[in-house]
């Protein structure tokens, strides 16, 4: 039913876990090969340099195999419907040589296939808004374009796609509002508000569907992307400068310099709340996304303050919060040298383990290696929660 064996993903994130435990010796290396021999992974990919070449070339193949016909045909492709059902068929095309090719050669995300799938969502959304009526406002482009790439996605699992999905939607939503006489008013509240519900669905996936882990490995990727996102829009949405200068880009004739916006308190309230509010949930939680966009939304508050209270000089400014900012992470090196409360400095893998410290993780290795082998004394297993994206749980 999609594009990729599901199941040999999952078995690629479970040997993915079982390479990081083997690396730390918790599995004997008869162990990690039961493992990978119960679940294989007969995938071809790339590293990401190479992956990024196959990318391109295969797009600038893509695009000179579509603008050789369209070239030839141009004389027909005047009529906008004709033009539609050039590039649907064109775009249906690029769908079935992908899946010949993703089938064939067994591709993973190796660069090839995403060139083909985002070729394929361009040509197929492209063709489609073609064959809208005319008259249609941009946001009704937007929105009847959404389930197009959504059903991509669902397919896929591609990140690039599910990217292009939630720029489609914020973009409906954006235009939307602004066509209407209250809507630039009430654009920050409703960006902030859509953010925190799609964040919430997103770190609750089992709410919309039943709880798979297959799925879930299938769809990991995706579901980091839009918790990203979601969190920093809704971060943006609120800070001070970001909804000044925007309302200022907004208005007809745009002044030279943004005029003062309704409400300023709340935003200068928010420029900072909502980062605190990620720090504090990212500490108490141990999640390193909401650490990481706490950090950088306090910095973006400091920022915003200089930009309309400058105490000092721009280049004084630099050299003191970069020194600040150097001394912290001195601090903060030197201090969790030890861990302490479930922290340390000492370097992890490309993900944390609770990525997979789950009850199927667990269950699926041990049954592979018929055999369970004592934890050291610095990496316990048990008490660890799944908490989706490989962000959130107990260390």
């Amino acid at each position: 039913m999609k594009a990729y064996n599901e199941q040999w993903i999952y078995n690629r994130e479970l040997v993915t876990q079982a390479e990081r435990w083997h690396r730390k010796r918790l599995l004997s290396d008869d162990q990690f090969t039961a493992v990978r021999k119960n679940y294989p992974v007969d995938f071809r990919q790339t590293n990401g340099f190479i992956e990024i070449g196959l990318f391109l070339f295969t797009t600038v193949a893509i695009l000179g195999c579509y603008l050789l016909p369209a070239s030839g045909l141009s004389a027909l492709l005047d009529s906008r419907t004709v033009y539609g059902l050039f590039n649907i068929g064109f775009g249906i095309l690029v769908g079935l040589v992908g899946h010949r090719l993703i089938n064939k050669r067994l591709l993973y995300r190796n660069g090839v296939d995403n060139a083909f799938v985002v070729t394929l969502a361009g040509f197929l959304a492209f063709g489609l808004n073609q064959l809208m009526p005319s008259g249609l406002s941009t946001s009704t482009h937007y929105l009847l374009t959404l389930p197009l790439l959504l059903a991509v996605l669902w397919y896929y699992g591609d990140t690039l796609i599910a990217f292009f999905s939630l720029a489609t939607f914020y973009a409906f939503i954006v235009n939307g509002l602004l066509s209407v006489s209250w809507g630039r008013e009430a654009l920050p509240f409703v960006l902030m508000a859509v953010s925190g519900i799609l964040y919430f669905f997103a770190r609750n996936p089992n709410l919309i569907w039943a709880k798979s882990p297959v799925r879930d490995a299938y769809y990991a990727d995706p579901q980091n992307l839009v918790e990203w996102i979601t969190l920093i829009v809704l971060a943006a949405s609120g800070n001070y400068f970001m909804v000044r200068e925007l309302h200022g880009l907004l208005l007809k004739p745009r002044p030279a310099i943004a005029p003062e916006i309704g409400l300023s308190v709340l935003f200068w309230l928010l420029t900072f709340a909502i980062p605190v509010v990620y720090l504090w949930q990212g500490l108490l939680k141990k999640d390193r996304m909401l650490i990481i966009l706490g950090i950088l939304g306090l910095i973006g508050g400091v920022i915003t303050v200089h930009e309309y209270a400058a105490l000092v000089p721009l280049n004084v400014a630099l050299v003191i919060c970069g020194l600040t900012l150097m001394g912290l992470a001195i601090l903060g090196i030197r201090y969790f040298r030890q861990p302490k409360n479930g922290f340390t400095d000492a370097p992890d893998d490309d993900s944390p383990d609770e990525f997979f410290t789950n009850a199927e993780a667990l269950a699926s290795i041990q049954a592979a290696t018929s055999a369970h082998q004592s934890p050291t004394d610095n990496a316990r297993f048990g008490g660890g929660s799944f908490g989706g994206a490989g962000s959130e749980g107990k260390y």
